[in-house]
């Protein structure tokens, strides 16, 4: 900071506190800079805060003594929820050990929501040689509001501020710690603190404190081997308290499933039941009658319908269809939905706005209905979190058909089938907004609706010696809604062009004869798109008797697709439970002869089955795939089997046939044919 700055702090009056400049201890005092519309503080430690030493050297048993990009020397969070007060201490001490890591390493941000909060920014300091200087330079900093959920038609009213360290090297230490007080008001204290205690790098120590008033006691989730907590309960409050010493990075193998995250994590939260969320939520979600004269007669129109899935078909699909998604997420309308009536005049709402419009027009339609809490980023791992509002990220619909429950997303756009058969289950579990509702409710895997792709590609031979190629591709279920989102929001000269570059990859230059052609059947969620295209050089020459072509089985590329990590210790995503099937016919002149034998192989797991096929007669090759995927995940005991068979997979999703043209032989040509068709017969059979 620079020296006419610190004597101006200290004319004024505020709360005196000391920061290290070369070792030298200089008083400052709380002070407010203004960014626009904007602002944030400097000043001292809150008195809450019991501070951690940063030690003078990395321990040489704990992790990251040597080689390590990264390491993390403090994380320390301490918050203070007594006597209605919110704070939260953070305090961060990284060092980047590489020339390319000191640009991330010199920029630092941090968000905060003016709406209800503050930021005080307490040091920004640097040690280097083993002496500490002080880099807080107030003026350079700055605030500025980055929508970063924008293009995700979200926005949110954060504010960044963004802190720039000049000359910052090699093995420079970095201390930055700041508070920021306050929380959102419609949470009501319905909020739990979260904590990773370990990271993808070393981490020489990591804290998480907790104040909560005298006689508090505490929910806890602890995952990946957290460490259990210290309560203590005096005069001052309660408090709860976890440590870390010397954490090791944390492998980070990708492709999980939703539920799943590696590192050692806590939640913390007072201790309430699923009731009490319950309670909070309601007097968010109160019964209206008055509604638009249109939606009205909209209402007046699906009551006449002559099943109750038919009028919750009827309705959903209007929120879902004709009210776009965008969220406005500041203040209370984090957690407060608009009312019905504002929803659909705007023709605009986020997930709680949708489900609150949706939930009051099926009551109208008599359908027993109630906005339901859920977390798409989590899934079913909420059914071990502390019961808190700030548990869920989502909101859905459950409504009940023939006595049984039915879970429906009115901001899945575009859906199609009966409502309900859209599986939800990766959403693991929800609570819904009725009074009673007293424990999350697992929403079981969906039947009715079998997800499912299905491509058949037909390659002919033309006069002029090109090919045709013609594919008609079927898709079922989630594969149905996602083609039918892409057909519905991009011209069909930018689908037809990217369909048409897709096959030049695989078989070079082409011409479009068809451009894709969709045929929706939205009642039974089936979509088929027809192409056809003349390949100008599908078969390539591998000598001058010889032709060949590349054949590729892109339908079970998504389902096969190789994890980032193959030997894995957690469990793997697989795909979307359904069957998934290619088959390729290639029809050749007569004259040709094919040097390839039939070919059969299967691999079978307790989560899918997988079948290819190779036959040819009459002149056709028939090359046929199927995979049938039983379940969305591979647990982690047999994940790293099983990628191993995902691996046997995708070397025979590609295939080459080979062709010899007429013609008389030579005795080497007719050899080498003799020992492919031998060595084709003795890779035949079954696999398993």
């Amino acid at each position: 900071m620079r020296l006419g700055i610190v004597l101006a702090c200290l004319l004024l009056c505020g709360q005196a506190w000391a920061g290290q400049v070369e070792g030298q201890q200089v008083e400052r005092q709380q002070v407010e800079y203004q960014r626009g519309d904007f602002k944030f503080a400097v000043g001292p430690v809150p008195g809450f805060v019991e501070q951690h030493e940063v030690p003078q050297q990395w321990e040489p048993s704990a992790p990251g003594a040597k080689d390590a990009p990264w390491r993390f020397w403090l994380d320390d969070h301490q918050v203070d929820h007594r006597n209605g007060h919110d704070a939260q201490f953070t305090d961060y001490v990284y060092e980047a050990s590489s020339p390319s890591l000191l640009g991330e390493a010199g920029r630092f941000t941090l968000s905060f929501n003016p709406g209800y909060q503050q930021l005080t920014i307490h040091r920004v300091q640097l040690r280097r040689d083993g002496n500490w200087q002080d880099r807080l330079d107030p003026e350079r900093i700055s605030l500025a509001r980055r929508e970063t959920g924008f293009d995700s038609d979200m926005t949110d009213g954060d504010v960044t501020a963004l802190i720039v360290l000049d000359d910052i090297r090699v093995h420079d230490v970095v201390r930055i710690s700041y508070t920021i007080t306050g929380s959102n008001p419609v949470l009501a204290g319905q909020s739990m603190d979260v904590m990773a205690l370990g990271w993808s790098n070393p981490m020489l120590d990591s804290h998480l404190r907790v104040l909560a008033d005298k006689g508090t006691t505490f929910n806890v989730n602890r995952e990946n081997g957290a460490p259990a907590p210290t309560l203590h309960d005096g005069d001052a409050g309660a408090e709860i308290d976890f440590d870390v010493h010397a954490a090791p990075a944390v492998v980070q193998e990708d492709n999980y499933p939703v539920w799943y995250q590696p590192n050692p994590l806590v939640q913390v939260s007072a201790r309430r039941d699923w009731s009490d969320v319950v309670a909070w939520a309601l007097p968010l979600y109160p019964r209206v009658d008055a509604l638009p004269a249109e939606l009205e007669a909209r209402i007046a129109a699906w009551s006449k319908l002559p099943t109750p899935r038919a009028r919750l078909k009827a309705a959903l699909r209007a929120v879902q269809d004709e009210v776009r998604y965008f969220g406005v997420e500041m203040g209370e309308n984090t957690h407060r939905p608009a009312a019905p009536a504002q929803t659909w005049e705007r023709r605009r709402g986020d997930c709680k706005d949708k489900a609150y419009l949706l939930a009051t027009i099926l009551r109208r339609l008599g359908i027993d209905s109630a906005p339901a809490l859920t977390s798409i980023n989590r899934g079913r791992a909420i059914l071990a979190y502390p019961p808190s509002a700030s548990a869920f990220d989502h909101v859905i619909v459950r409504a009940v058909l023939d006595g049984k429950p039915v879970w429906v997303d009115p901001t899945m756009e575009q859906t199609g089938g009966e409502p309900g058969s859209v599986d939800l289950s990766r959403y693991g579990a929800t609570l819904a907004i009725r009074a009673g509702s007293t424990a999350l409710e697992p929403i079981p895997m969906a039947g009715a609706d079998v997800t499912g792709v299905d491509v058949a590609e037909k390659i002919t031979p033309l006069q002029d010696g090109k090919v045709a190629l013609q594919i008609t591709s079927t898709y079922r279920g989630v594969a149905a809604n996602n083609t039918r989102r892409n057909f519905a929001s991009r011209r069909i000269e930018e689908i037809g062009r990217n369909y048409a570059d897709f096959y030049r990859k695989r078989y070079g230059e082409l011409a479009t004869l068809q451009p894709p052609t969709m045929h929706d059947d939205r009642d039974t969620n089936v979509v088929t798109v027809v192409e056809e295209y003349r390949l100008d050089a599908a078969f390539q020459s591998d000598d001058a008797k010889i032709r060949a072509i590349d054949l590729y089985a892109d339908a079970l590329s998504g389902p096969a697709a190789l994890p980032s990590s193959m030997s894995r210790s957690g469990p793997l995503f697989l795909a979307v439970p359904g069957e998934y099937r290619h088959t390729i016919s290639v029809a050749v002149p007569q004259q040709w002869h094919p040097l390839f034998g039939t070919e059969s192989e299967q691999h079978r797991t307790p989560t899918f089955d997988y079948r290819r096929e190779l036959a040819f007669k009459d002149g056709v090759a028939v090359l046929g795939y199927d995979m049938v995927v039983h379940d969305y995940e591979i647990g982690a005991g047999a994940a790293t089997a099983q990628v191993e068979e995902l691996r046997k997979i995708n070397d025979s999703l590609s295939a080459r046939l080979r062709y010899t043209m007429p013609g008389k032989l030579d005795p080497a040509e007719r050899d080498r044919r003799l020992q492919d068709l031998i060595r084709d017969a003795m890779a035949g059979g079954v696999h398993k």
